[in-house]
């Protein structure tokens, strides 16, 4: 870390020695301003950004760096299902019980971590033609324990009148969609679409509030989950996600209709009773449909989103396929994909004390087909037929500074799976937990 921490100051030290006789008496007159700004009002976390000073590297390249420091600590009334060691709290765990009857799980847990601090840099570049140029970069610690500095988002993007083209690792399509005013880093999971991966996205405009997405996505950060034999090597898919989206935006209001397509190779080789080996082919494929909206007037905020999908292991959503036949003869694997619907709702309001409410809901359908009895699962919580949150939070605002507290209730119902009637979960018994967060934020 003090290597990374050197090359991030012998960075600014050279942008700033570049610099010193290329920022000119507007750009020095536009940052007073800025410091009177930042002097006299408070800044949202949405806004924060606009107070860095920009560096400027020559004709059409000015770059900013931004990000911000996080410190939160959290405490959860059980053991809970998460990510990011479990910086990403989901629900609670299943009942456990020892020898004499004691639940395992009945566990006070409690962390203080600042991992989420994250960097940023945006790069406005020259013109290609009639398209202005930008790229984006970022990251942060957040990624475990065992990974620590995490590359979030890595894009180029070039923008003409009325059209776009994105290169890069950014927000999945899916997943790029109003995010919920929450003070916890699950940004709403497993409700609302979670996942970031490499993709090339092509967005046109035919009317001033009306645009058309076309986007096809490599799984690189979040990926499905394949058979051992693959190794968890995701670049033998045969395509890569096919997403088509129409977005309506305007001052107040926006809404879309989303539609994904995908088609996952679980994997190459499969090996029968008598240890012989085969190459298989077997695929899955599945589609997703979803759609969000939002209003934001003044001091209030409304925003709603839900999905049908299938096999949405990869965005944090319950579910993923399962083995319904075998070969007895070769060992080859069909495979049956599940289904899973969801829904969120976000309401807030305010500026400097802003309080809001997040509700959601996760319901299992099971799967396409019966699955075989024991047979292979491959996803997320095949045994939790549904799940439940309602979580209200108090954000205070402070020019750079923000200060956050929030409550997660979940309520998750545990079963098992019945084979013969499509992998749906019965026998339902209900979970719940409790995690309590407060977090602050100074955003540079």
């Amino acid at each position: 870390m003090k290597t990374f921490y050197q090359s991030i100051a012998l960075f600014l030290l050279f942008a700033v020695t570049v610099n010193a006789q290329e920022v000119t008496k507007e750009a020095t007159k536009e940052q007073d301003t800025k410091e009177v700004v930042a002097s006299t009002q408070d800044v949202s976390s949405e806004t924060a950004k606009d107070l860095v000073p920009v560096v400027r590297f020559g004709d059409g390249l000015k770059v900013k760096l931004g990000g911000f420091f996080r410190a939160e600590y959290y405490v959860d009334s059980r053991e809970i299902v998460g990510a990011c060691d479990d910086l990403f709290g989901f629900f609670p765990e299943d009942k456990v019980y020892d020898k004499d009857g004691e639940d395992l799980n009945d566990v006070v847990r409690q962390n203080f971590s600042t991992q989420a601090t994250r960097f940023t840099a945006t790069v406005d570049g020259p013109k290609l033609g009639k398209a202005n140029s930008k790229a984006y970069v970022e990251f942060d610690f957040s990624g475990g324990n065992a990974v620590n500095v995490r590359l979030r988002q890595a894009w180029a993007k070039l923008t003409w009148q009325k059209s776009e083209l994105l290169l890069g690792k950014a927000w999945s399509p899916f997943s790029d969609i109003p995010f919920t005013y929450v003070a916890g880093l699950h940004t709403g999971i497993p409700f609302r679409p979670f996942n970031r991966g490499d993709q090339i996205r092509y967005t046109y405009k035919p009317a001033d509030r009306l645009s058309v997405v076309l986007a096809g996505l490599y799984q690189t950060e979040h990926k499905s989950v394949l058979e051992g034999s693959s190794n968890g090597d995701i670049r033998q898919n045969p395509t890569p996600e096919f997403h088509l989206q129409l977005r309506y935006t305007s001052p107040t209001f926006s809404a879309g209709i989303l539609g994904e397509f995908k088609s996952v190779k679980p994997a190459t080789k499969v090996t029968n009773s008598e240890g012989e080996v085969f190459k298989t082919d077997e695929k899955v494929n599945s589609y997703a449909l979803g759609y969000y909206a939002q209003y934001v007037s003044g001091l209030l905020g409304i925003r709603a989103g839900g999905l049908y999908g299938q096999n949405l292991s990869e965005y944090f959503q319950q579910g993923g396929y399962a083995v319904k036949s075998i070969d007895a003869k070769t060992g080859k694997r069909t495979y049956s994909a599940s289904k899973v619907t969801s829904y969120w709702l976000n309401l807030s309001y305010g500026k400097r004390w802003a309080p809001s409410f997040f509700a959601g809901y996760s319901k299992n359908l099971g799967f396409e087909d019966d699955i075989l009895a024991g047979g292979d699962f491959f996803g997320r919580w095949q045994n939790v037929d549904q799940i439940f949150r309602l979580s209200p939070s108090l954000k205070f605002s402070h020019k750079q500074w923000t200060i956050q507290g929030e409550i997660d209730y979940d309520v998750v119902a545990y079963g098992t799976v019945d084979y013969a009637d499509h992998g749906k979960v019965k026998d339902t018994h209900n979970v719940s937990g409790v995690r309590g967060l407060i977090a602050t934020t100074f955003f540079f």
